[in-house]
């Protein structure tokens, strides 16, 4: 039934660009043909007005006038269809836009959801490793460091995942909201610190005082 039938707006308005496109087309052609009409009209006028045939005069004139005034009229439903073309442009962009925003936006949660389950398997990981290694530091004392390390990620990981989780979250809004860059960056593409440039070495040399007195005496 029409009541349930889905609509997509993408193959909607394409299909209003499709028909606002052969308009445009078939606009265009007339007014080509009748441009070349006026200027045979105009001719004929100025012939019939040479040879001082008024008949002639009278239907060339009117041929020409109809001709000017449709030519006009068909101007003016040109620039409309111009016009309307460049609104359907624009929300296909549009539409295009908010459907790439919502991709990005469910890549950010399901990121989000990754995090979350390998980070419970981390930190369940940490802990039985954590229960290892305070056995093993009485025995060897080397282990100490590596019971340290796991204490620290059974501290700070659960609360450094919550938080990245909540910062993704609220760039996905941002994204669907338009204030964040539609696509997510890739790996690649992040932002790498230039490594620091070496000083330069100066331009002058240092001489020893010594040196340089003893040149100033021989002078």
């Amino acid at each position: 039934m029409a009541l349930f039938r889905s609509s997509d707006p993408e193959k909607t308005v394409q299909r209003e660009i499709d028909a606002a496109t052969k308009t445009h087309e078939r606009l265009s052609a007339q007014i080509i043909e009748l441009e070349q009409a006026i200027t045979r009209h105009a001719a004929a006028a100025k012939q019939a007005a040479l040879t001082g045939d008024d008949a002639e005069l009278d239907r060339a004139e009117a041929a020409l006038r109809a001709a000017q005034d449709r030519n006009t009229t068909l101007k003016a439903a040109l620039t409309e269809v111009d016009q309307q073309l460049e609104a359907l442009e624009r929300t296909k962009a549009e539409i295009a836009d908010r459907k790439v925003r919502a991709e990005t936006a469910a890549e950010i949660e399901l990121l989000v959801r990754e995090l979350t389950q390998v980070g419970a398997e981390f930190n369940s990981t940490a802990a039985r490793l954590s229960d290892h290694t305070a056995r093993a530091v009485p025995v060897v004392f080397d282990a100490l460091g590596l019971d340290k390390f796991m204490a620290i990620c059974r501290a700070e990981v659960p609360a450094a995942l919550e938080l990245v989780s909540k910062l993704l979250r609220a760039h996905a809004d941002a994204v669907v909201a338009g204030t964040a860059p539609a696509k997510l960056p890739r790996p690649a593409e992040a932002s790498v610190p230039a490594p620091a440039q070496p000083p330069k070495e100066p331009h002058f040399k240092y001489s020893p005082v010594k040196q340089s007195l003893k040149g100033l005496m021989a002078r």
